[in-house]
């Protein structure tokens, strides 16, 4: 029997019913300690201040920050404790909403209308869980690798029917001490033996990393037809087509994983991304919709979304005015996002061409001087946004500056499938090759560095870098390299990192590489030196 007396709980939902009739079911099996919350800022405000067993949280909170949204921002700010017990509670039990609450790996999830028996059983099962793993949670807050392969083991020896508990946190260790082949070794076993959707997904990771294509095709069909309801495994088949060239079955793969779970912010900006690159306007048009719809009381959410779906609105117009709802998103930057000043200067300059359409074009030094701040903020700016923005430019007589933001965006994001192609159609004479070969190198490179032959790969990295010095996903791969070097305390390896860092500089909130570069930048800010 489990004490639950010394426990401390949070409730979360916006009903005051459903959290007074918690609290009763809670008080019934003994807990003192509960505080409860109706929106996810008072959540994120009470996790600031307290440290907690259990939260039971509801997914649908209304207008405000969802149930995913919070868990996501709670592992971002580090406020959730590895031995906290987080069970997403909702009434809804759509395809959408289920797969959107397992994607953030709460711990459990449980429907609405439960009992305290139904309670009481998932609770008692989940904390025996975690006092199983006590050992291995307090290795995980110590930021202790080995020491989570050591406790895992110990467990293994001690209670070999608890060892399924350890394996996600062996790999996930093996990974981070960059132990590649031993991983590689665990999770083609563990495939066999006991798959399941984290080692699979894992072990295409791997083989992906290692360019072991083939191989990971092959894993992937096998597996989604074991787990069609896993849109991770979808995204995976988009990143693998992607290194295959092939943006068509990339951006099929993308619109499948948003179809079984369109919740999830990133992946439907990838879409509206790559759809556009397509010319498919229509679905990164909707793409981009949905990311307001589910994300914009989100920390993740950018108003660089609203000016992308605004731009591609005025696109697909010819009128004598911009589309009345490329206006009103327009509007809501402006009024929303004042502080952010890179996309106020986007939205300037679509009132810029707002007036040249209504025949009072604006003056030649007033458009200089906008071309001025959009070239000073282009490292903010995604590389379709870029295109764009070059676009209204060359729209608006100002040729040279469009031409210089196509070939800020050529430079820095040739690695983003579909832009080469889109910047081929608008500087035709722009000799890309050194891009191109960069990038074939940095994926080399990666194998090699995946095959743990860190100093082959330390000189292949060098090469592509000489050849494109500042192409994002180049320096973002080889930064991966130098973090593996800096943890095994390797000569000059902080300087290699640094090095990287700073030639990709600022990132835009919505890049596929954004949250790799915020990885990076902290273990550089945690290193010794």
């Amino acid at each position: 029997m489990i004490d639950f007396s010394k426990k401390r709980f949070l409730v979360v939902d916006d009903f005051s019913e459903f959290r007074s009739s918690i609290r009763g079911i809670l008080r019934l099996l003994g807990v003192q300690h509960i505080d409860t919350a109706a929106n996810g800022n008072d959540v994120l405000d009470l996790c600031r201040r307290n440290r907690y067993d259990v939260i039971l949280h509801d997914y649908n909170l209304g207008d405000g920050l969802n149930g995913q949204q919070v868990l996501e921002q709670l592992h971002a700010e580090k406020l959730l404790s590895a031995h906290c017990i987080f069970i997403m509670v909702t009434a809804e039990n759509t395809q959408a909403m289920v797969l959107a609450a397992l994607e953030c790996e709460p711990d459990d999830y449980l429907t609405k209308p439960f009992n305290k028996v139904t309670l009481q059983t998932r609770l008692e099962r989940l904390i025996r869980r975690k006092q199983v793993l006590a050992p291995v949670l307090k290795a995980l807050e110590a930021n202790s690798p080995q020491a989570v392969l050591q406790a895992c083991q110990a467990i293994e020896q001690k209670e070999p029917r608890h060892a399924v508990l350890c394996h996600r946190h062996m790999a996930d260790a093996l990974y981070t001490l960059g132990r590649y082949l031993e991983l590689e070794g665990f999770l083609e076993q563990q495939a066999r033996s006991r798959p399941t959707g984290w080692n699979l997904q894992a072990l295409a990771h791997l083989w992906l990393k290692q360019g072991r294509l083939d191989q990971v095709t092959r894993l992937l069909t096998a597996a989604v037809r074991q787990l069609p309801m896993m849109p991770e495994l979808r995204d995976m088949q988009a990143q693998l087509n992607a290194l295959n060239n092939d943006v068509p079955a990339m951006l099929d793969a993308l619109q499948q994983a948003v179809n079984l779970s369109p919740n999830t912010l990133r992946r439907q900006v990838n879409l509206a991304s790559q759809a556009w690159c397509n010319a498919d306007l229509p679905t990164a048009q909707h793409a981009l919709r949905q990311c307001w719809e589910v994300s914009r009381y989100s920390a993740t959410f950018d108003p660089e979304l609203l000016w992308q779906l605004a731009s591609m609105l005025s696109q697909a117009s010819s009128n004598n005015r911009l589309p009345e709802e490329a206006q009103q998103w327009l509007t809501i930057i402006e009024k929303n996002y004042r502080q952010a000043a890179p996309i106020q200067a986007a939205a300037a300059l679509l009132r810029c061409e707002e007036r040249r359409r209504k025949g009072t074009a604006t003056s030649t030094d007033d458009l200089q001087a906008l071309s001025a701040t959009l070239q000073e903020h282009s490292q903010h700016y995604a590389a379709i946004t870029l295109l764009q923005l070059g676009d209204w430019l060359a729209a608006n007589a100002q040729l040279n500056a469009a031409q210089r933001l196509w070939q800020d965006c050529a430079h820095r994001h040739a690695g983003v499938p579909g832009i080469i192609t889109q910047i081929s159609t608008r500087l035709p004479e722009l000799n890309l090759d050194a891009q191109q070969q960069a990038l074939s190198l940095s994926q080399q490179a990666t194998a090699l560095h995946f095959k743990e032959q860190g100093e082959q790969a330390q000189a292949v990295f060098e090469q592509a870098l000489q050849l494109a010095p500042d192409v994002v996903e180049v320096n973002i791969a080889a930064a991966r390299l130098y973090q593996d070097q800096l943890k095994q305390q390797l000569p000059g390896a902080v300087e290699r990192l640094q090095a990287c860092l700073q030639r990709i500089g600022y990132l835009s909130k919505i890049d596929p590489n954004f949250v790799e570069l915020l990885d990076l930048q902290s273990s550089l800010e945690l290193s010794p030196w």
